[in-house]
């Protein structure tokens, strides 16, 4: 049974055009692909991953959009947004952004990282109840924050922006600040 629902859950995300996904799915499972091994209508650089499942006419491109650490910077600065981390405590407490609120979405265990879907959207809606609320999103890498922004979307979160590269991409710009 669980076999048969992983693997309906991974056709839908290869049909869904979801790259992220497809490779969060794969690193939290312990697998690994190339790019190449994609249609070459599904290849492309992090910032111009398709998204949402044009079966169900369904965009999450309309929902978060996946920039870079300077620009998800300047929407904090000027537009108010503000920078949630959805890394695990220990990653948060090693290194962050000032002014940073941390909800995990997915915890360390003997296998590697689970998600912690339900405890991340209770967490996540008693914070910002506001699902008009201006949100950066980061994890350490992009893909965890990914996940994070479709069960966000799910919720009805409509001013999500995803961190290119996660807080890697954000601490290799010098420019940025953290603590």
């Amino acid at each position: 049974m669980q076999k048969t629902l992983t693997f309906a859950f991974l056709f839908t995300l290869i049909h869904s055009n979801n790259i992220a996904s497809i490779s969060a799915f794969g690193t939290l499972a312990g697998f690994t692909a190339s790019s190449s091994l994609l249609r070459p209508s599904l290849r492309g650089s992090p910032g111009e991953r398709p998204r949402g499942s044009p079966r169900l006419g369904l965009s999450m491109a309309e929902k978060f959009t996946t920039v870079p650490a300077a620009e998800a910077y300047e929407k904090i600065k000027t537009e108010k947004y503000v920078y949630v981390d959805v890394r695990t405590p220990g990653e948060y407490e090693t290194a962050s952004v000032p002014d940073s609120v941390l909800i995990p979405a997915f915890e360390k265990s003997a296998t590697g990282m689970s998600p912690v879907e339900a405890t991340f959207k209770e967490e996540f809606q008693k914070m910002f109840p506001d699902k008009d609320s201006k949100l950066v999103i980061s994890c350490a890498s992009g893909k965890r924050s990914n996940v994070a922004c479709g069960w966000l979307t799910e919720l009805g979160y409509s001013n999500l922006v995803e961190v290119q590269g996660g807080f890697g991409g954000w601490s290799a710009n010098k420019d940025l600040p953290s603590q």
